[in-house]
């Protein structure tokens, strides 16, 4: 009889979780990309929900208007319908507010090969979400966490890109002067919203892509493990 009720109660559960991810109460992630290093690793899973709202911040999936009919993003969302928006070498500025400041991100630095095999290449040798690339003979551009580069005994710039190709013509045609690490500001228009990577200069998010519109919004990450 205990066999009989826990196998009911194991086909209720899966019934369940059937119908929760057919509606998208629940969806299950795997994570493809480097684009969100280091807060949602590559690799790593997760679930969402579309009953709960995103907020500012939260990681968010959504379809790009150039990708309805493909595969979900995943980005962090960063300002909504209304928010005043602005990029200052680099950082981004959200009604006036540093909102970089409070997370751990990843970017660009161009440095010397010497400084590389020093200081970089044997703490990430076995990781693989790590790139590198070689620019010179002399020179490397790699990617690095907010939280690594504090640690180094010697202070490294990061590396600003001022490239205005490619940028997104939401961004382009509402602000002057601007190229992919500097715009704005740019108040957000209704029912836009505007997601970036964490892995700042290694993601194609809406800064390339666009604004993403309210009913593209999936879902919002609620569990990664």
């Amino acid at each position: 009889m205990k066999k009989k009720t826990f196998r009911i109660i194991l086909i209720g559960i899966l019934v369940l979780f059937g119908v929760l991810r057919f509606f998208g109460a629940l969806r299950f992630f795997n994570v493809p990309s480097t684009s969100n290093e280091p807060n949602l690793s590559l690799n790593s899973r997760f679930i969402g929900s579309n009953l709960v709202k995103p907020k500012a911040l939260d990681f968010t999936y959504f379809k790009f208007s150039d990708s309805l009919h493909g595969s979900a993003y995943i980005k962090r969302l960063i300002a909504l319908p209304g928010d005043k928006l602005e990029c200052r070498n680099g950082s981004f500025f959200v009604n006036d507010q540093n909102i970089d400041d409070s997370l751990n991100l990843r970017y660009s630095y161009k440095i010397s090969k010497e400084f590389y095999d020093d200081y970089i290449k044997e703490s990430f040798e076995k990781d693989e979400s790590f790139l590198a690339y070689p620019i010179s003979n002399d020179s490397i551009l790699t990617f690095l966490d907010d939280s690594f580069v504090s640690e180094l005994p010697v202070k490294i710039e990061r590396f600003n890109e001022v490239e205005s190709e490619g940028v997104s013509t939401d961004i382009s045609s509402k602000t002057s002067n601007w190229n992919i690490n500097n715009f704005g500001p740019i108040v957000m228009p209704k029912n836009k919203y505007f997601f970036l990577g964490d892995n700042r200069d290694n993601s194609l998010d809406s800064r390339y892509r666009g604004f993403v519109e309210e009913e593209n919004i999936l879902g919002t990450l609620i569990f990664k493990f």
